[in-house]
């Protein structure tokens, strides 16, 4: 009897031992949650959301209040990209030949890379064509345009949209005191990298094209001519004639999934609102997309499937300040997009978000895993000058 009422002892032992442990873990995730909210609050642009769940602690704090949401617009693009195509879609460029020009048009495929282009110059090359004298191109498909929020800089941030585009409309330029190189070994230097390395410094920098449609479809037929005809050819951008004939579609190797898993692990401005542009649907014979036609169709598309009112949205990357987005709007699509959740890069254990940042914009929205291993979602919008890692501590004091 006595063994049995030592080993009683022990178990009540360690029964309080864990209920004291569980109760300082609460109460130190509150404590820590609490610091947070009393920040937050302080801050009249900026809004915190976390839906209460049977072990979450709920967290509402302005969830109504419209704000800028930046680069976590991303979330919302990348769903109505699925919701357009599907995951397995490709995107796809037209091949031409008519009487020694091949003629190359443009959809807007956002992911052609070097890489890709030597995909295309195989397949042409299994076709058997005459041979090819010159090379043109079509880039009537996105008429000449301009997003809000792209600024003037060299950065590959600020790369502009085109309907026929090779490397996110970047190049990458290797200048010495002696020579211009590519600073990539898979795409050739062309002419027009090395003018445009005319204004860069000695150094290895990756830029964004400086000109508008015409020279991003330049650029493309100059890497697609040093690595198809291994020379600089004669390059023209024009309207694809009705006397040639159509020889082959490349789809191309990466399907949607690859794009948006891209696109958010490495927030890429220029995926994003190539696919922005895209959302209307449109006829391949005439360029009807526009601007107004993506800013319409992404606008209505929200308000129809989840009840929108009051945001606006003017570009599908977050570039631009006059988006808006209220918290709980923001978490209506994520509550959705949980099916593709590994879309999403993980910033940490237990923690699969999308970042918001710009010099006055430091967001965060996705999912933390709760202690049942089920993710939730959650939504944070500060419209304030904030250290960048501050988002991230909130994070943390909602995963404890």
């Amino acid at each position: 009897m006595k063994i049995i009422k030592k080993f009683a002892l022990i178990r009540i032992s360690l029964l309080l031992m864990i209920v004291l442990v569980n109760s300082f873990s609460v109460a130190s995730f509150a404590k820590g949650l609490d610091k947070h909210n009393k920040i937050i609050n302080k801050i009249p642009n900026a809004s915190l959301l976390l839906a209460k769940s049977k072990i979450t602690q709920g967290v509402s704090i302005r969830p109504q209040q419209l704000l800028v949401p930046a680069s976590t617009l991303k979330v919302v693009t990348a769903y109505l990209a699925i919701k357009r195509w599907g995951l397995d879609h490709q995107f796809y460029t037209d091949f031409y030949y008519d009487n020694g020009t091949l003629w190359i048009k443009g959809f807007g495929d956002p992911y052609i890379t070097s890489e890709e282009v030597v995909l295309m110059s195989k397949a042409i090359k299994g076709l058997k064509l005459g041979k090819i004298k010159r090379i043109h191109l079509d880039n009537r498909y996105f008429p000449e345009l301009r997003l809000d929020g792209r600024g003037d800089s060299d950065n590959p941030y600020d790369a502009g949209n085109a309907a026929l585009v090779v490397n996110f409309n970047t190049m990458v330029i290797e200048k010495t005191e002696k020579e211009v190189i590519s600073g990539e070994s898979q795409t050739p230097i062309t002419p027009l990298a090395k003018n445009i390395a005319k204004n860069i410094g000695v150094e290895r920098k990756r830029v964004s094209l400086p000109g508008g449609r015409d020279m991003a479809a330049t650029y493309f037929g100059e890497v697609f001519s040093k690595i198809h005809l291994k020379r600089n050819s004669k390059v023209k951008v024009g309207k694809l004639p009705k006397s040639a004939d159509f020889v082959y579609r490349h789809y191309n190797s990466k399907n949607l999934e690859s794009l948006l898993s891209a696109m958010l692990k490495y927030s890429n401005n220029f995926i994003a609102n190539q696919l922005f542009l895209m959302l209307p649907k449109a006829s391949e014979h005439q360029a009807v997309l526009s601007v107004t036609a993506a800013q319409k169709s992404y606008t209505e598309f929200l308000k129809k499937e989840f009840g929108f009112k009051g945001a606006s949205f003017v570009d599908g990357a977050g570039l631009s300040r006059l988006n808006q987005i209220s918290a709980a709007q923001l978490l209506k699509v994520l509550e959705v997009f949980r099916p593709w959740i590994d879309l999403l890069p993980e910033r940490m254990k237990g923690l699969k978000a999308k970042t918001g940042t710009l010099s006055d914009n430091h967001s965060l929205a996705g999912y933390i895993k709760d202690k049942n291993e089920q993710w939730q979602a959650f939504v944070l919008l500060i419209n304030k000058r904030m250290p960048s890692n501050y988002r991230f501590q909130v994070a943390q004091s909602l995963l404890k």
